[in-house]
């Protein structure tokens, strides 16, 4: 019976001392990110610079897409609060300017201004792609641009 006793307790006790599982990390996108590419759903890519910056809660981008010569054709700032859970990523935007002549496949956009009050929030539920030092958001157009710490 004791050896019984002390097996059961020997058993118990290898339970209790093994951890569970680990659980995924949440990836931790806070900080500043480069912008480095923009491909478009049908595959075109254009060149493109800017900043896109997390913080706990909020977002705020701002990029230009440069023709061949190197020289702007169009750019945007943008900005609102963020969630994340797994490889979605919500981007709720209640700011932004943008204008832009055309370029590609990228029609000309004439200067808009959106702010929270005279404009509806746009909520663009997106797929976040993280590496070691890269994101790449997919909007829900189809087109991706990717970041680089």
């Amino acid at each position: 019976m004791r050896a019984r006793v002390e097996m059961m307790s020997a058993v118990l006790l290898a339970v209790l001392w093994v951890p569970p599982p680990a659980r995924a990390q949440e990836a931790d996108i806070r900080g500043a990110w480069h912008a480095d590419t923009y491909v478009l759903k049908d595959g075109s890519k254009h060149h493109v610079e800017g900043l896109m910056l997390f913080g706990d809660t909020d977002w705020a981008v701002v990029y230009f897409v440069k023709d061949d010569d190197g020289q702007p054709q169009r750019g945007a700032g943008e900005g609102g609060p963020y969630t994340l859970d797994g490889d979605r990523l919500v981007l709720t935007r209640d700011y932004l300017v943008i204008a832009g002549n055309e370029i590609g496949s990228l029609s000309e956009i004439p200067l808009r201004f959106d702010v929270p009050g005279v404009t509806e929030p746009v909520i663009e539920a997106c797929r976040l792609e993280v590496g070691d030092d890269r994101i790449t958001i997919e909007f829900p157009s189809g087109n991706r641009m990717g970041f680089r710490r």
